[in-house]
């Protein structure tokens, strides 16, 4: 049997993986925006230089990937120091600190590659004729977004 971290090893690569391959798919030149749900839910191609809401977006390349890279790969290291302190610990922790990390590598990855992140999901409300859009993600977005909410959740449990 599989120990605790092993499993969470592998759940990393698992959505590692999952990023990246959903990311190829968008990047390939036969790529067209598919409606999934009209007045709600398009998959797209967009490249985000910035982070969360395009913040940075308008430095030149070099200073702001720099200054990116250096944050993202502080705020994971700690995260990982985090994570190798817990990850016996029964609980949900350690799995939600898996699923940051791997966000976190997902999008490191492509700040190191390509020098912006590849997004792809657009949720959006259609009414009476006007879209408002939410800004574009993807699955490491998702993981890291997902496991800071069920964190600052499981933070209020009684002791």
């Amino acid at each position: 049997m599989m120990n605790r971290t092993t499993l969470q090893l592998g759940l990393f690569g698992l959505l590692l993986i999952a990023d990246q391959a959903s990311k190829w798919w968008i990047q390939q030149a036969d790529f067209h925006p598919v409606i999934v749900i009209d007045g709600f839910f398009n998959v797209i191609r967009a490249y985000n230089p910035g982070v969360a809401f395009s913040m940075f977006a308008d430095l030149p390349d070099a200073v702001r990937v720099g200054i990116l890279l250096t944050m993202t790969i502080g705020i994971a290291i700690a995260v990982v120091i985090w994570w190798w302190k817990e990850r016996q610990n029964n609980g949900i922790t350690s799995w939600l600190l898996v699923l940051i990390l791997a966000g976190a590598a997902g999008n490191i990855w492509d700040r190191i590659q390509l020098g912006y992140v590849v997004d792809f999901i657009d949720w959006y409300v259609r009414i009476d004729g006007a879209e408002s859009h939410w800004p574009a993600f993807n699955v490491a977005d998702s993981c890291i977004s997902i496991a800071v909410v069920l964190l600052l959740v499981t933070s209020f449990k009684k002791n």
